[in-house]
């Protein structure tokens, strides 16, 4: 149905049927055609699979192997199929003869309208003042006049009947035909009632594709908020939602709902680069670098989320609890997180760490007094050389996420930036 100007009662656009019979009669033929070659294939291959049993010899397993249970497949499909052809083929029929009726209603509203537009007058009670015999016209004239106006306005209210008497029928064929169509619709529904099961699987990967989508808003929330607020508790959920992210993502890899760049994001999203540099303290460096890459899962990190929160807990019972309680709370979170306050912000933002991290690293970098390669120096200075790299990618991608622009972001359309991150 496509619009026009005109409304029925029933708030319909009054406009024609829109469908193409005869396509859709070619189609059900078809299907129904399709549908017996299936079964008729699925019992050949059946006969075929039983006369070859206990059949022995390398063609004869190849064919046994070949033919496998697919004939059962077969007629499933096939019974899936052939109920469905002769209900499209009926549908068919009903367009042919819907179609041209309700053009003929829809041309039937427009010229009863087009003739109500037309004619002078005004339907009863809708005459205006003006319109009306003037008062200064002897009483023989307005008498006259107002017959004249009382027999326009009687072929305008008969003309307006008319175009609402063809709106109703307009209404009442389409009425049965929107009846016929879910009649249509529901022994569709019923020729596949209980003939189409999702299997385990399919259930999990539905679960998974939502659980991604819900993962990823979490993560672009706890982006900003790493970035304004900070500190350990936001950093754990962030390592947790990343960590189940590649998890997911990579299930998805392997049952091929996602690409190779789905789960590049999802690994780059994991792996600490900057952590690359403990490379240099050997074994103890590369169980540094595993820690980090999971350390939603390292006792350090929930030991420091554990003692903010209950802080905060403690500022809450202080605060008198309630909003009271939480503004407490909020403003003890803003504190701890932000010592150094609008600084360590701008640091994250364009590092991606506080000014307490940053000065960190740089005292680390400077200060090798132990030797080289027993000190952290050189991971130290791979990581402040690696936080400068990527200070303008990090600035970049935290303006699109800010934005509402994630898929923007210069890490997600060029993953290997991400080496920066």
């Amino acid at each position: 149905m496509s619009d026009t100007q005109i409304m029925s009662p029933r708030g319909r656009h009054v406009t024609g049927l829109v469908g193409d019979a005869g396509g859709i009669r070619d189609r059900g033929r078809q299907i129904t055609r399709l549908g017996n070659q299936m079964s008729t294939s699925a019992t050949f291959l059946s006969n075929l699979a039983a006369d070859t049993a206990g059949m022995k010899g390398e063609a004869v397993e190849k064919l046994q192997e070949i033919v496998g249970d697919s004939h059962v497949q077969l007629e499933q499909a096939a019974k899936l199929y052939k109920p469905v052809g002769p209900i499209l083929v009926d549908y068919a029929g009903i367009l042919d003869e819907y179609q041209p009726r309700i053009r003929v209603r829809v041309d039937s509203c427009q010229s009863t309208l087009d003739a109500y537009h037309a004619a002078p007058g005004f339907r009863p009670g809708q005459r205006p003042f003006w319109a009306q015999p003037a008062p200064w016209r002897s009483d023989e004239e307005r008498e006259a006049m107002s017959q004249d106006n009382d027999a326009e306005d009687a072929r305008k209210q008969q003309l307006w009947d008319a175009h609402q008497t063809a709106l109703a029928d307009f209404d009442r064929d389409v009425d049965s035909w929107e009846d016929l169509f879910d009649e249509t619709a529901s022994r569709v529904d019923a020729s596949f009632a209980g003939k189409i099961k999702d299997s385990f699987w399919d259930n999990v990967d539905g679960f998974v594709s939502a659980a991604v989508e819900v993962l990823k808003v979490a993560g672009m929330i706890l982006a900003v908020a790493s970035i304004i607020i900070g500190g350990p508790i936001i950093a754990a959920l962030a390592a947790v939602v990343s960590i189940a992210t590649l998890a997911l993502v990579a299930y998805q890899f392997a049952r091929g709902d996602a690409g190779g760049w789905d789960l590049a994001l999802a690994i780059v999203g994991v792996i600490p680069f900057g952590s690359l540099g403990k490379l240099a303290h050997g074994k103890q460096g590369l169980i540094d670098i595993a820690g980090d890459t999971f350390k939603a899962f390292k006792p350090s990190t929930w030991t420091a989320a554990a003692g903010q929160w209950n802080t905060l807990t403690t500022a809450f019972r202080l605060g008198g609890g309630g909003w009271s309680g939480l503004a407490s709370s909020g403003s003890k979170l803003w504190t701890m997180s932000n010592p150094n306050g609008i600084g360590d912000i701008m640091t994250r933002f364009m590092f991606g760490k506080d000014t307490g991290s940053l000065t960190d690293t740089i005292e680390n970098m400077l200060g090798g007094s132990r030797g080289w390669q027993n000190s952290p120096v050189f991971p130290a200075a791979w990581e402040f050389t690696h936080t400068l790299l990527y200070s303008g990618v990090r600035v970049t991608d935290n303006i699109a996420t800010w934005t509402g622009n994630s898929d923007k972001k210069l890490t997600t359309q060029f993953p290997w930036l991400s080496i920066f991150k």
